[in-house]
């Protein structure tokens, strides 16, 4: 049975049709015979839509207080954590940690459509404009990149992404000041369309099963 498994732009989980969220399809897949998981292409602003309208029954690497605990949805149990989101200044002179200790007074850059710690979790667009001098871009890397180019004071980016992006990029990392203090740390589970096949149960079950078998570790 082919279960369609929605995904959006989400380095490194879900990168130009490659990354984490890929991965662990491709092992859930070759794991078990019931189900053909089957990746499909969303926004972040757009996932909920999508998932309300069946394009999808399932995403993977989210958390319920991402707005979906209003939704008609149930979450499985957290799978992975050590993920999660930083601050990120452009080095100056005499600039150290306590440069992150407001955002008042900062120019932000974050991502259309995430969650971050310091706006409680709420992803309307409206809302954070009106509370915060912030500019959007689609992905981290466009963030990233207009924090260079000095478009703005703070990135908020996945720690995950800025570690690759800094072992590709080494010459950049001096220029950068980086927080110490997390915006969030990710606690990843799958959301699942309440009244669909696998359910959360269901998910929980197969990840625990491919963990016992020592299929995750190596992804994670």
């Amino acid at each position: 049975e082919v279960v369609r498994v929605g995904a959006y732009p989400f380095l490194p989980f879900v990168d130009n049709g490659t990354g984490l969220t890929y991965d662990l399809v491709k092992a859930m897949n070759s794991f078990q015979k019931d189900y053909h998981f089957q990746i499909v292409t969303t926004s972040p602003n757009r996932r909920y839509s999508d998932m309300s309208a069946g394009v999808f029954n399932i995403m993977l690497f989210e958390n319920i207080k991402w707005r979906w605990n209003n939704k008609d949805v149930e979450a499985s149990k957290v799978y992975l954590r050590g993920d999660g989101e930083v601050y990120v200044a452009r080095s100056a002179p005499g600039r150290g940690q306590e440069y992150f200790s407001t955002l008042a007074d900062k120019h932000l850059l974050g991502v259309l459509g995430y969650h971050y710690g310091f706006a409680d979790f709420d992803a309307d667009q409206a809302q954070l404009v009106e509370k915060f001098r912030i500019t959007f871009s689609p992905d981290n890397a466009l963030c990233l990149h207009h924090l260079l180019a000095g478009r703005g004071d703070i990135a908020i980016l996945t720690k995950s992404y800025l570690n690759r992006y800094l072992i590709k990029n080494p010459q950049d990392k001096a220029k950068l000041l980086i927080s110490e203090h997390m915006d969030q740390n990710y606690e990843h589970m799958a959301i699942v369309k309440k009244g669909s096949k696998p359910s959360a149960r269901d998910i929980d079950a197969l990840l625990e099963a491919m963990d016992k078998a020592g299929l995750l570790k190596p992804l994670w």
